[in-house]
């Protein structure tokens, strides 16, 4: 459902640079993992699509040359700060960088911490690159590495679908939003949200351990189903029951490009919805709430006071909200689990001559049981992050066990 006054927003039209304040919701992203006593890794968007390759690095970098001419968002980086804080579109232009081979399967976290632990820097760019990875054989790992702040999910495939237009020699679409997601948020004046935050607990229950950081596996799920997205949240709250009558609380990302059609661009516009499920309530259940929530238009709902975390400097907020050697073992559980949705991906999007398709994914962030959906070629897969406070004493290969079980291949 569109607004009543979304014409009153800047017209939609293709742009080359961008100047405009950093949101709230962009700055705390950016926080996460700049004060020197916390546990958080920087908050990344690292898509990793397999392939066979025969592309030089020079057709990859001009394709990224031109992708980053049309979509200025690729080019950003910071000015001022607190409340003065900006986003203009004058960093170096994105790079393409050769890596050597890796021992690393792309199953789990093992083996993949190079691509985490690659800085990114906000102020000084570039933030945007492109990582060519030898495999075994003909295949190839080509890795988008960017930061949450100035990309979403659906704006890193607005991105890769741009580099393969590219490749294909075929038109670009570019970018033609000049507003962030708050300016969009504010413009659909909802009143209040139904998506509300309640009492719950932790995926696989209590922290336990004190073993720092976090690992992730790609759980396959088999082929794809009816009302994916449903099974999956109603098959984490069934886990989460075992140990705890408190509700199920899912958190599930939502593009706000829904609220304005036509919005072309690499940027974060996602906003978190939140559904409880009880004990016993199914997928069903799940489905009918969240379509409840989107219907209300609860995703665009912005309380005015969250902008006061602004005069807050980003290292304040990052150990403010983030791990800490201190709590590490003992946060609250804000969701139980958040499922991101990345839906089909078509292999034709992302390939190109010399290039096809067989794999894509994105790492989920770390700090919860945070996991992303994505199909490819009727094979369902889900990326689940746990903490490994969460994960221990056998907890991770419990839940992949109950997620085979309940997703046979």
């Amino acid at each position: 459902m569109r607004s009543a006054r979304s014409d009153s927003l800047p017209a939609l039209a293709s742009i080359a640079a961008l100047s405009r304040p950093m949101s709230t919701p962009e700055y705390y992203h950016a926080s996460i993992g700049t004060h020197a006593r916390t546990l958080e890794p920087a908050r990344k968007i690292v898509a990793v699509l397999e392939g066979d390759h025969a592309i030089s690095i020079d057709r990859w970098q001009a394709a990224l040359d031109a992708v980053s001419a049309v979509n200025p968002g690729l080019r950003l980086r910071l000015h001022g700060q607190r409340r003065a804080t900006r986003w203009i579109s004058d960093a170096p232009a994105p790079r393409v960088v050769r890596l050597p081979e890796r021992q690393w399967n792309t199953r789990s976290s093992f083996g993949a911490e190079f691509l985490i632990e690659r800085p990114l820097s906000l102020r000084e760019g570039c933030n945007v690159e492109l990582l060519l990875l030898p495999r075994a054989g003909e295949s190839t790992l080509v890795v988008l590495h960017t930061h949450h702040a100035i990309m979403d999910g659906a704006g890193a495939m607005h991105m890769l679908q741009e580099l393969f237009r590219a490749l294909r020699a075929e038109p670009l679409r570019g970018s033609n939003c000049t507003y962030s997601d708050v300016d969009l948020m504010r413009e659909q004046r909802v009143p209040r949200s139904e998506s509300r935050h309640v009492k719950t607990t932790w995926l696989t229950g209590e922290p336990s351990g004190l073993e720092r950081g976090d690992d992730w596996r790609r759980i396959a799920l088999g082929e794809p189903r009816r009302n994916q997205l449903a099974l999956v949240a109603a098959a984490l709250a069934e886990f989460m029951h075992r140990h705890s009558d408190l509700p199920a609380l899912i958190a599930v990302p939502v593009n706000l490009r829904r609220h304005q059609p036509g919005i072309v661009s690499t940027g974060n516009y996602s906003a978190m919805l939140h559904v409880a499920l009880q004990r016993g309530e199914g997928a069903d259940a799940f489905r009918e709430k969240l379509s409840g929530l989107l219907a209300s238009r609860s995703d665009a709902f912005y309380p005015g006071a969250l902008d006061l975390v602004r005069w807050l400097p980003m290292p304040w907020l990052d150990r403010l909200l983030s791990r800490t050697p201190e709590n590490f073992h003992r946060k609250r559980a804000v969701e139980t689990a958040v499922i991101s949705n990345l839906g089909r991906i078509d292999p034709l999007h992302y390939s190109a001559p010399g290039f096809t398709l067989r794999d894509f994914f994105v790492l989920p962030l770390a700090g919860s049981a945070f996991s992303i959906l994505t199909c490819v070629d009727d094979r369902v897969d889900l990326a689940l992050n746990l903490p490994r406070v969460l994960a221990s004493n056998g907890r991770f290969d419990a839940i992949e066990a109950h997620l085979r079980e309940r997703f046979p291949a």
